[in-house]
């Protein structure tokens, strides 16, 4: 079915909640994970306006490359083939970009659902990136008013 899967993660509920169901169809499917971690920084920030902008810049970078590591080692643990991209640059571009590099079958990605003006300010880039992509999407969806019961640390039971 999927042969390579490619998630995105940031290290929010959120993310950590795609991580699992992506986890979990790489396991049943035998697929490649790939796991992205973006640093998106302000234009400002990369453009050098700032002369604290480097320590501000390589500190995100340390941050990122740990909420990576740590996602790479829940995929490991579950006994998973996992290769990790540390990326900059605006999310989109890096998630299509990286879809396209790694030939992804699936691209997986967090979601929470938003309400009153966050919910039209956010609404087009979930469009962009739907419309963008080349393969297909998973978006695994954390309610507000119903987050999962399940830990991060806990695994989902096969039934047997």
């Amino acid at each position: 079915m999927y042969r390579t899967i490619l998630l995105a993660y940031d290290g929010t509920r959120e993310s950590r909640l795609a991580l699992r169901e992506g986890a979990d169809l790489a396991a049943c499917c035998g697929a490649c994970t790939h796991l992205l971690a973006i640093v998106h920084l302000p234009t400002a920030v990369l453009g050098g306006e700032s002369l604290a902008a480097g320590g501000a810049v390589a500190g995100e970078i340390n941050r990122f490359q740990d909420i990576l590591d740590e996602g790479i080692e829940r995929l490991k643990s579950r006994g998973l083939r996992c290769e990790g991209h540390l990326e900059q640059g605006e999310p989109i571009e890096v998630i299509v970009r990286m879809a396209e590099t790694v030939h992804a079958d699936l691209v997986v990605l967090g979601y929470h659902r938003r309400r009153g003006i966050d919910k039209w300010w956010r609404s087009s880039t979930s469009a962009q990136i739907v419309e963008r992509l080349s393969t297909s999407l998973l978006v695994a969806i954390r309610n507000a008013e119903n987050p999962p019961a399940v830990t991060a640390s806990s695994t989902p039971s096969t039934g047997s």
